[in-house]
């Protein structure tokens, strides 16, 4: 498995691959933008430049984005949902002309006021093909680009959609081009939303190949929590320090199937706690 973190773009998007290097990454995980707002000033040429040519020069890869937490494309609100999309496709749009191979989401909420309607079947489904629709609408929008959205699965926080397989599978499934769709899992969502790491290890991953299927994991954020199993709470912790521990991560770094993918840190402390962490999960390989 190849090894990184979020990295910051603080003073220029060139800046993280510096960190990346700093921390002892293989990889890296970004934003292209200011996370919390909806606009971006266009990207100049000269940032561009200086982008790929920093990541060409650093043997960093691949890179993925994180997009904005603001964006929801499965609001039932249309004028919302279109404002979301609008927002996701400006991202990739930034990905393709910075040479980004991924661009990973989480997929949205169904934002019902009522808290009984947070599982109830129907509203799931809707929201979760509304997303669909607006996943495919950018595919469509965007002929010839090579930047994958990558779905990652969500840990059921209020009325998160996205959280068990069978609802990211069904999001990859509406999708007419499969080939730009791809999954990333997170470590600490998958065992809030249920997924049992620890007893249960194989189950899961059979689980998500029936579901999903193996060959759309692109890469992974790897997570400790600080929640128990079927907690449904977003709570990362540092790497062997929560509920997950050293064995669980001992056996995914040395699991044959992932050895080529990328494994994004998403956890607390900043470049130094990372290039502790990733030095961690390399002495873990065999």
């Amino acid at each position: 498995m190849l090894f990184g973190a979020h990295n910051s773009i603080a003073g220029g998007l060139h800046n993280a691959v510096t960190e990346a290097q700093y921390c002892g990454g293989d990889t890296m995980q970004i934003f292209c933008k200011n996370q919390r707002q909806w606009q971006a000033k266009p990207l100049a040429a000269e940032e561009i430049e200086a982008f790929r040519s920093a990541v060409a020069g650093s043997g960093i890869g691949p890179v993925m984005v994180h997009d904005s937490y603001l964006i929801n494309m499965g609001n039932p609100d249309d004028a919302k949902r279109e404002n979301a999309r609008q927002a996701f496709l400006a991202e990739l749009e930034r990905c393709e002309a910075l040479g980004i191979p991924y661009l990973n989401f989480h997929p949205g909420s169904h934002v019902h006021p009522k808290k009984e309607m947070r599982d109830d079947g129907a509203t799931r489904l809707a929201c979760l093909d509304r997303i669909a629709e607006c996943m495919q609408r950018t595919i469509d929008e965007t002929p010839g680009y090579r930047t994958k959205l990558v779905i990652e699965n969500a840990a059921g926080q209020g009325s998160n959609v996205g959280t068990g397989w069978d609802e990211v599978g069904r999001l990859v499934d509406q999708v007419g081009e499969p080939a730009r769709v791809a999954v990333c899992v997170d470590t600490q969502h998958a065992w809030a939303a249920g997924h049992d790491w620890l007893d249960h290890y194989d189950d899961v991953w059979d689980d998500l190949d029936g579901q999903v299927g193996l060959k759309r994991l692109a890469a992974f954020h790897l997570n400790d929590s600080k929640q128990p199993l079927g907690a449904r709470v977003d709570r990362h912790d540092n790497i062997g320090q929560g509920h997950l521990g050293e064995g669980f991560f001992r056996t995914l770094v040395n699991d044959r199937r992932f050895q080529s993918l990328p494994g994004y840190l998403e956890t607390e402390g900043g470049p130094d706690v990372w290039k502790k962490e990733i030095a961690y999960l390399r002495s873990l390989q065999d």
